[in-house]
Parts: structure tokens; C-alpha cells; sequence
């Protein structure tokens, strides 16, 4: 038999238990609500710094979209934005929230400086450099030292200007000098920056204008790259004087001086600047306008000296390098190195540089057939050096460029080379037109009484590392260095737009 417990419910039971759902139910919801609240209050903040985040990003996170940068041509409406080879320059930008925004016209790129969350800007493109627009345009005394020369902005907004080198001033324009940059703020119309920058060392401008590519180990091919190498330079005594920095390829490399064009060969060890002579950066560089021998005979060893002691009776090596006869090249050279450089620039003349005429052995017998040492470095082992061993082989003020410079710049012998500097005027063309040129590097001695010294080719067999009779007429390029301490006051290095220099 089951047995059944009776239970009586009442109303006032029912009630209270309604009550108790109500009061549960009551801090159910207020918990979710407070769950809610700290929910969104967390967004909020995620959001606010998202958005604060995304206002210190550049603007060129933007750009993808299409929505936010749109373009016009000289005002008229374009679909895609116009690239920078066709001639362009941004001209104004126009932002529909007032963001401030600056366009690279050099590095062709849009860059931050204020961003009103994600606004969309109208960027006007021209041709037209006259039209009136919201451009800033630089200037500067020092070449190839500035990040941009032309910027673009909104109305009132603001251009920054970098530059590599400590600013001195600015002129001009708006602009206001902090540290290695100037700001224009409020541009309002076309203006144009004047920012003078501390003189820097000609040297100093070389190796700001081409950092160093190291240190070159192969030297049995025509090297064509453009560049600036390094390699030990040596003082008169043989021993290390520091680095030399030396150019290959056809690099921006020319100088004003002396009231003609110059090459840059190297920066010597000592900091001094070694030229080469470019005349009016045309077919003339060479003095003159004539063709000189070397040497007027060829019968005799001591006839490849730079300055050298002849004796018919023997053939010495010792006595050859006796230095008391001019060979005919070094009268040519000091008759116009006093008219035209010792007169009024003997001043900017590092007196001290070292012109090599090395007249040591490679290889045979001196009194026979032989090599000279230049020959065996670059024909047969292809090592060049600025080493001159020999202090009878060391001549100061003037000289001519050696055939191991030759070797250092991209020149191979027996091979043309016809993208080097040292063979191209400022056209593209021979700085010597058909002639070729004479280097101060004794190359062979043949029996019978042949001297050679190495020559470097023109048009015909363009920048070929050759070998001549010293009694054969060549035209001559004269090579003198600049003091460490002479300066940079204009020019890019440019053959139009040459280094402009003072000291």
C-alpha cells in the first residue's frame, strides 16, 4: 500500500515563491546589464585608441583605398593618378576635413602631418610650374644634401624639409631652421626655400654624395659600375697614409677650377683631391690644343722618366733615375701648370701629393728586353697599387695620371672602356676626341731600343689602356690635387653644373 503525504499549497505560498522568481530574475538582468556596460566602455576605449593609433600612422596606409585619395590634372577630374615620369609635380591638395598633408614631389609619395581621421583629399597634378597652387620649392649652397626639393601641401598646411648636413639659415620663405630640418607652416601660396647649409670639404661632399662600396679585390675585367671604392694609399717613405677613396664608372664628378673642368680621380690618403684635366668639358681636354711626344728619342731606357739622367755609355737604372733632364711631357706640363695654376691657385695646390713615375723592374733584364713593374701589376697579375717604392720615382705639384689610377677607375690593358670617366666628356663623348693621352707609367723596354709608356686610347679605340713610343705624338692631361681643406660653395658635380670651390 503506497502512502501519500499530503500537502497543502496555499495562495500566500504561491506568492512568495513568485516573489522569489522576481527578486532572482531582478539581479539576473542587472548583471547582464553591468556586463554590458563594461562591455561597451572596453570598446569605446579599444576604439578611441585605435583611432588615436591611426592618427600617428602615415597616411600611406590609406592610400590603397580608393576613397580616400582622389586626383585631378590642372583641375580637371583624373581616374588614377598621373606618374612622376610624364612630368608631373603636385601642385595643391585639398582635404574635405581639413587634414594636413604633404606630397614628396622628388620621392613621389604622400606623407603625414595631420590626418583628421579618414578624410578623403583631392591631390591637383600640373606640368605647369607657373600655376598658382600651395608648392614649396628648395634650394640650397650644397649639393645633393636635401631629401626632396619640391613639396606640395593643403592650403595652410605645413612642409617639412630634411636634409643630411647641419643648416646654418633659411631664406625666403616662412621656414623656421630645427636641427637637420626646416618647417614651413601656414603655406598659403608658391614659395621658395633658400637654406644655406655649413661648407663641407670637397672630400667630405664626394663621400656624402657617393657612400663607399669597399674595397675591390678583382681587377681582370673592364669594370663599368658607377661607384666609390676604397683602396690603402702611401706616403713618401712607403708606409700607409690612410684610405683612398677612388671613382669608377661615370659618376657626377666634375669640378670648376682654374677657370676649366676637372675629373675627379680620388680623394688621396692625406684627404687632398686628385683632378684630371677636362678643359672646357668638351673634345678639349688636353693643354694646348696640341699633340706632345713624351719624350723626343726612344732609343734608351732612362727615356720613359717623368724627369730622368741619360748616359750613352751605359744602360743603370740607379743613373736613369737621376732626375736631371725634363722629359719633354713634364716641360709641356710645367710651362702651363705656372701660367695657369701657379699664378693665382697655387694656394689650393696640396703640394705634398705623390705623382708616380715607377721605374721599377717587373720583369727581364734591364739591359735588354724587359718589363717595367706597372706592365707585370696590371697585364699579368692585374693588381694595381698606389705604392711608389722609390723615392726617385716621386715627383710633387703636377703630374699625369698613372696607368694603376687607370686600372683603379674600371680600365683593363688591351681592352676599351668606354663608359669610363676618364674617357667621357660632359656629352657622352671623348673628352680628347680622336687623340689619345699620355700617362706618366712606364710600361716595356724593347731591345733594340724601343721605350713604351702606357697610353690611354680616344674615339677610334675608345678608353683602351694601351702602350706608345715615348717619340709618338699623344696630347697630354695634367693632374694636380686639392688641399684637404678646400670647400664646396655650389654646383651637384653635374658637367653642366660642375663643383663650384673655395678655400
Amino acid at each position: 500500500m503506497s502512502i501519500r503525504k499530503n500537502v497543502k499549497i496555499t495562495n500566500k505560498t504561491i506568492l512568495n515563491g513568485v516573489k522569489r522568481g522576481e527578486i532572482k530574475m531582478e539581479k539576473d538582468i542587472k548583471k547582464v546589464i553591468t556586463i554590458l556596460i563594461i562591455g561597451v566602455i572596453i570598446i569605446l576605449l579599444l576604439t578611441f585608441h585605435f583611432l588615436d593609433n591611426k592618427k600617428e600612422e602615415s597616411i600611406k596606409d590609406y592610400i590603397d583605398n580608393e576613397s580616400i585619395l582622389a586626383y585631378t590634372i590642372d583641375g580637371e577630374v583624373a581616374k588614377e593618378k598621373p606618374t612622376k615620369e610624364l612630368g608631373y609635380i603636385v601642385n595643391k591638395i585639398v582635404c574635405d576635413n581639413g587634414s594636413d598633408v604633404m606630397w614628396d614631389n622628388d620621392n613621389w609619395e604622400v606623407e603625414l602631418t595631420d590626418v583628421k581621421g579618414k578624410d578623403r583629399c583631392m591631390v591637383d597634378f600640373t606640368k605647369d610650374e607657373s600655376r598658382d597652387g600651395y608648392r614649396v620649392t628648395v634650394t640650397s649652397n650644397i649639393p645633393n644634401v636635401l631629401e626632396s626639393t619640391s613639396y606640395a601641401t593643403t592650403e595652410n598646411g605645413t612642409v617639412i624639409i630634411y636634409s643630411t648636413s647641419t643648416i646654418e639659415s633659411v631664406s625666403g620663405c616662412n621656414g623656421i631652421v630645427e636641427g637637420n630640418k626646416v618647417i614651413v607652416r601656414n603655406v598659403t601660396e608658391n614659395q621658395t626655400c633658400n637654406i644655406t647649409f655649413n661648407k663641407i670639404t670637397l672630400a667630405d661632399t664626394i663621400k656624402e654624395a657617393y657612400p663607399s662600396n669597399g674595397e675591390r679585390t678583382d681587377f681582370s675585367s673592364v669594370y663599368e659600375t658607377t661607384a666609390l671604392h676604397t683602396a690603402t694609399d702611401y706616403n713618401a717613405s712607403g708606409s700607409f697614409s690612410g684610405t683612398s677613396y677612388y671613382f669608377t664608372g661615370n659618376p657626377n664628378n666634375w669640378v670648376s677650377f682654374a677657370g676649366k673642368k676637372w675629373r675627379i680621380i680620388r680623394i688621396n690618403g692625406n684627404g687632398s683631391v686628385r683632378l684630371l684635366y677636362a678643359g672646357s668639358g668638351g673634345e678639349d681636354g688636353y693643354i694646348d690644343g696640341t699633340t706632345y711626344k713624351y719624350n723626343t728619342s726612344y732609343r734608351h731606357p732612362s727615356y720613359v722618366g717623368w724627369k730622368y739622367t741619360y748616359n750613352a755609355n751605359s744602360i743603370s737604372v740607379s743613373t736613369d733615375r737621376g732626375n736631371g733632364t725634363k722629359s719633354n711631357a713634364y716641360s709641356k706640363v710645367e710651362s702651363w701648370y705656372n701660367s695657369n695654376i701657379a699664378s693665382s691657385y697655387s694656394n689650393y695646390i696640396d703640394g705634398n701629393a705623390i705623382y708616380c713615375n715607377d721605374r721599377n723592374i717587373g720583369s727581364g733584364s734591364y739591359s735588354t728586353s724587359f718589363n717595367y713593374a706597372a706592365y707585370t701589376r696590371l697585364y699579368t697579375n692585374k693588381t694595381p697599387t698606389y705604392e711608389c717604392s722609390n723615392a726617385a720615382d716621386i715627383f710633387n705639384n703636377f703630374g699625369l695620371m698613372t696607368a694603376d689610377e687607370v686600372s683603379y677607375a674600371g680600365g683593363l690593358y688591351g681592352n676599351d672602356n668606354e663608359s669610363a670617366y676618364y674617357y667621357l666628356n660632359a656629352i657622352g663623348r671623348s673628352s680628347t676626341g680622336g687623340n689619345w693621352w699620355w700617362t706618366m707609367s712606364p710600361s716595356y723596354f724593347v731591345s733594340g731600343g724601343y721605350a713604351f709608356v702606357f697610353a690611354v686610347d680616344g674615339s677610334s679605340i675608345p678608353g683602351r689602356l694601351n702602350a706608345n713610343r715615348v717619340d709618338i705624338n699623344g696630347v697630354v692631361r695634367p693632374v694636380i690635387s686639392l688641399k684637404s681643406s678646400v670647400l664646396v660653395t655650389g654646383g651637384s658635380g653635374t658637367g653642366s653644373d660642375p663643383y663650384t670651390l673655395t678655400i
